[in-house]
């Protein structure tokens, strides 16, 4: 018995019509040069990962909640260290849309620091449209072996800043979240790792770090 042509022809139509609605429900964000997704929606990136980062992400149509940093080799004397800028919280509405996020151009540490007070961020969609955002920023002092950025932001959304989650997706976000201690220890070594990679880069010479870089390029 021959499949009838007709019905055939809706399954396609209805199936075409479901993909085409799932690929436009959402919002696509691409950073910049040196930008580094930390967290998205309470959820920490790559936690598992010394050198893989995001740069290309899928959030869900409307309010979205981002943590991001910046990493730039600062030059200091006749040599470039890297440095990172604190971690800054950015609160946005969008849907359907493909977001950039980027940075200035940091060469100096007056560049960062600068960046730091006025926290001009350039954040677009695909029309070079400037996207609405309120910004806050995670500020810790000294240098971090490692950091629990889930816990830091839970503790930020209760904070009042103005970056803060609504109180109605906090309380979503806290009913999907799944963390336990063994996967949070797993992930301090990892960060704590990645810090003292950073550190022995800063002392080696120009020759070591140029290895080092392609390293990670390769990875």
């Amino acid at each position: 018995m021959k499949p009838n042509k007709n019905l055939k022809t809706v399954i396609f139509l209805a199936a075409t019509a479901f993909f085409a609605t799932n690929v436009a429900a959402e919002n696509t964000l691409n950073v910049g040069e040196g930008v580094n997704l930390l967290a998205a929606n309470g959820k920490e990136l790559n936690p598992d990962s010394l050198f893989s980062s995001t740069k290309v992400l899928s959030l869900p149509n409307g309010v979205n909640q981002i943590l991001v940093n910046y990493t730039a080799e600062v030059k200091k004397g006749s040599e470039y260290e890297l440095e990172h800028s604190n971690a800054f919280v950015l609160l946005f509405d969008s849907k359907d849309k493909s977001l950039t996020l980027s940075a200035p151009e940091i060469k100096r540490m007056k560049d960062l620091e600068d960046f730091e007070t006025s926290m001009n961020w350039s954040f677009l969609d695909s029309s070079g449209d400037k996207v609405a955002y309120k910004i806050s920023k995670i500020k810790r002092a000294g240098f971090q072996l490692s950091r629990d950025f889930e816990n830091e932001l839970e503790e930020f959304n209760k904070s009042g800043e103005e970056a803060a989650l609504p109180k109605k997706q906090i309380s979503s976000n806290s009913m999907i979240k799944e963390k336990n201690s063994k996967s949070q220890n797993n992930n301090n070594t990892k960060n704590m790792a990645a810090e003292m990679l950073i550190y022995w880069y800063n002392q080696a010479d120009e020759k070591t770090r140029k290895s080092f870089k392609e390293l990670i390029n390769n990875q």
